[in-house]
């Protein structure tokens, strides 16, 4: 087999910024999406349990979805450096774990709103009514974000991109032509029709290109390679469940504290979220395809090297990026947000959260490229033991600060766990070519 060829570094980070772009165009689609469901039904019963039954029905398939994908790109990449690229069986049972995906989240609506939400009652009713409607994301979603990555692992990353458009457009439109008709739940049928049309793309996309994703040559793989796949994908999912458990334990804190705490922390993280959301989502998705690549043709050097030139150009400007929000903070919470009941002490307050959260987007990054290194190996269990020990600094820290510091000990608990578990992801990442699920 041929020496890995080191890809450009510069080629790569153009490929990011232009999935920086859509992504910005595809949040200000949401962003638009919002204040249209804001303002055609303002707070209400029906818009809460409309939140908690998105809340539930999209939480498995995101899960399931983000790793199916992340475990298929390492298989292609693995496959296609044996030259043996049979992933058609793979393929026929994600399609059948979507619809096991959205069987559970329609069949279990009852229970879960009612237990994990507290819901009684016509907003038990409510919610679940909406949920049933949204339970084809969960087929939807996880195709979608598989064929995402199918897509990706190509590197054909801008259909992904641009088909991500389809939901909040769809919604938009189903909420300005439908909410007379159907109220809160066009919001819901436009989310829906939204994922089908992203499913529509891409399967046209992939089945224009049919003998590329799965030549008829290709050996069928064995069965224990089936069952390692989904092994890496129990692993990644139980890993993305664990991580998800965080904010929940911020929120158990914070909710021992002064009335507005929540909302403050809130505030205070959408720049931080907003930036590593465009931002590193496309940095990590333009990355992924080709660490997965070189690990799979066992090159550790060319994978290191690729790995430092990416950090030496990314680092610096997320250490900028990190800068201005702390020099700017104050400027920035109140041209955002101060307006009406937003008082000046609240910007204050706010902004003092930001500044502490800005400290978290450089180890973030370094983190997120880190852990993408250990996907590509096929590192899952030790991804797993990450997820795991920021849950737990996360309720260490969060106890040790929230009563001292309040919001902004939250926030600092938040820094403190990225950094702790960047230290032992590059402790981890030594072992990850020669480690596996």
């Amino acid at each position: 087999m041929p020496a890995a060829t080191t890809p450009s570094v510069r080629f790569i980070l153009n490929t990011a910024l232009v999935l920086t772009a859509l992504g910005m165009v595809v949040r200000a689609s949401s962003a638009v999406k919002e204040i249209i469901f804001a303002r055609a039904f303002g707070v209400s019963a029906e818009t809460d349990a409309f939140v908690l039954a998105v809340t539930y029905a999209t939480f498995l398939p995101t899960v399931l979805g983000g790793s199916v994908a992340t475990a298929l790109i390492a298989d292609l990449a693995k496959a296609r450096a044996a030259a043996d690229v049979g992933l058609a069986a793979l393929a026929r049972w994600v399609v059948i774990a979507a619809c096991l995906c959205a069987f559970c989240i329609y069949a279990s609506a009852p229970i879960v709103m009612s237990s994990l939400f507290n819901l009684t009652g016509d907003d038990l009713a409510k919610a679940v009514s909406y949920a049933r409607v949204l339970a084809p994301l969960g087929f939807t979603m996880v195709v979608s974000v598989a064929m995402d990555g199918l897509l990706n692992s190509a590197k054909q990353f801008y259909v992904p991109g641009i088909t991500a458009l389809a939901t909040p457009v769809f919604t938009l439109l189903a909420i300005l032509g439908l909410s007379d008709a159907l109220g809160v739940e066009a919001a819901a049928w436009g989310m829906v029709s939204g994922g089908v049309a992203e499913v529509f793309v891409l399967v046209l996309r992939i089945g224009s290109q049919r003998n590329t994703f799965f030549p008829r040559s290709a050996k069928v793989l064995s069965k224990q390679q089936e069952w390692a796949f989904w092994r890496s994908v129990a692993v990644l999912s139980f890993a993305a469940a664990v991580a998800a458990a965080s904010p929940i334990i911020d929120q158990v804190f914070l909710a021992n504290m002064q009335t507005g705490a929540i909302t403050s922390l809130n505030y205070a993280s959408k720049v931080n979220s907003l930036i590593i959301g465009i931002f590193g989502a496309a940095f990590g998705a333009a990355i992924y395809p080709y660490l997965s690549d070189l690990a799979a043709q066992r090159d550790a050097l060319a994978l290191k090297r690729l790995t430092w030139r990416l950090a030496g150009v990314v680092l610096p400007i997320t250490g900028v990026t990190s800068v201005l929000v702390y020099v700017f903070s104050y400027d920035i919470v109140e041209v955002l947000f101060a307006r009406g009941n937003f008082t000046q002490a609240a910007v204050v307050d706010v902004s003092g959260i930001q500044q502490i959260f800005a400290f978290q987007l450089v180890f973030y990054v370094a983190g997120l490229l880190v852990m993408r290194v250990l996907n590509a190996a096929g590192a899952s269990r030790l991804v797993l033991v990450i997820a795991c020990i920021g849950v737990v600094s996360t309720g260490l820290f969060d106890w040790a600060f929230y009563e001292s510091m309040g919001a902004r000990g939250i926030a600092l608990a938040a820094v403190l766990t990225s950094i702790l578990s960047l230290i032992v992801s590059l402790f981890f990442v030594r072992f990850a070519l020669g480690y596996r699920a």
